[in-house]
């Protein structure tokens, strides 16, 4: 490989600081929620909302990480990019549930070619330089950029939305489409393409036998699943709980900005924490912060509740590099984008199944209940997992 397209692969990772950076440019995030109830939509609608791009994220989430695999990940990274900025721009314009449901949908479909492509471009630009052992660390980096973002930008969401919650969406639509032009300067490693012979979906096929024959890859597919469920769960929850604590909407925006610096704060320290616990412990120290979270938020309904959200926010910033690095240890790299592309399929699909019925509980019943049977029930997902892996290892 030439010196100058060993810097060009380095330089990847710097470029990709920047494409994470109007990624999360999210200014709606911290009042999406009241956006939609502005727009007619129920709890149980939203989280109905939620699930139907969690299916999006199922229908798409394979094919386009095969994609990557065989076309290429700067290829498929850029037209992410491109979809999510038209997910934006149908958002801008969208005003009751169906006009969303496509906008989500759009969305999901940008998503999955950016997921699974992103980490193996940056993890395969590292390796050509012989540099993998500093992923988890520059990984950790990357998310720390996006919180960075999306705390500033969110704090300026919240204060926007006291004049017009639609204004938000324009300017996310702008930061979508800077992310696009970010997406067409990275440099595409080499990697393995699947041999002549291997048809589409007999790489597919064979991606998903190795997902649950491995044992190490099923339990992580596992647990990333049950991580992301409460995770999204717990997000969509936030604002309503907010909003009962009695706090004031001009001020969700500063709050948002206040979680992501706890983001920050699990993301940058994630390989040091990690290396300290080791890895039964820092799963197990995920498992605790999320749930716990959950149990403190439905006993406490206060003006300083959202305290208890730093917890998850954390583990928010803490889990991703981590969990990633632990997959792609075991990923061999023709492979790598289908595979983690087989996990978010994964979580997106528990998400898809549980989400409704969770949104339907809060309308039903109240708040506080529901945030209690979310800490509850995933407390103990997460145990009989963990009980699993550990008794599978003693047996090997």
């Amino acid at each position: 490989m030439k010196p100058n397209t060993n810097k060009q692969l380095l330089a990847n990772s710097r470029k990709y600081y920047l494409f994470h950076f109007f990624r999360e440019c999210q200014f709606i995030i911290p009042v999406i929620v009241l956006f939609w109830q502005a727009n007619g939509l129920s709890l149980t609608q939203i989280m109905l909302l939620q699930s139907i791009f969690a299916i999006g994220m199922v229908l798409f989430e394979v094919p386009t990480g095969s994609y990557a695999d065989k076309v290429g990940r700067k290829q498929s990274v850029a037209l992410g990019a491109f979809i999510i900025f038209i997910g934006a721009v149908v958002y801008s314009l969208g005003f009751n549930f169906w006009h969303f449901v496509i906008a989500e949908l759009v969305w999901a479909l940008g998503t999955c070619y950016i997921s699974g492509a992103n980490s193996a471009l940056i993890y395969e630009s590292l390796k050509q330089n012989k540099k993998e052992s500093t992923f988890k660390k520059v990984w950790g980096n990357v998310q720390s950029f996006g919180y960075l973002a999306g705390g500033i930008m969110g704090a300026i969401g919240g204060f926007i939305a006291v004049y017009s919650l639609r204004l938000n969406w324009v300017l996310v639509a702008v930061a979508m489409f800077l992310m696009f032009l970010v997406a067409l300067t990275l440099k595409e490693p080499k990697h393995i393409k699947p041999v002549e012979e291997k048809t589409y979906w007999k790489h597919i096929k064979e991606s998903f036998k190795e997902a649950f024959t491995n044992k190490d890859l099923l339990f992580l597919l596992l647990f990333h699943s049950l991580l992301v469920a409460i995770s999204r769960i717990s997000l969509w929850f936030y604002q309503p709980y907010l909003q009962q604590s009695g706090l004031n909407v001009v001020y969700f925006g500063l709050i948002w900005a206040s979680f992501t610096s706890f983001a920050i704060l699990g993301s940058k320290s994630a390989h040091k924490v990690e290396g300290w616990l080791g890895e039964r412990w820092s799963l197990w120290m995920m498992i605790v912060f999320y749930t716990l979270a959950c149990v403190f938020m439905s006993y406490w309904f206060i003006l300083f509740g959202f305290m208890f959200i730093f917890l998850q926010q954390f583990i928010r910033g803490f889990s991703s590099p981590v969990l990633l690095d632990y997959t792609n240890k075991h990923l061999d790299q023709e492979k790598r984008a289908t595979l983690i592309s087989i996990q978010s399929l994964a979580g997106g699909l528990v998400f898809a199944v549980v989400g409704p019925i969770f949104g339907w509980m809060a309308d039903k019943y109240s708040l506080s209940s529901t945030l209690l049977f979310t800490g509850v029930s995933f407390f103990i997902a997460f145990s009989l997992l963990m009980m699993w892996n550990r008794w599978r290892k003693r047996m090997k």
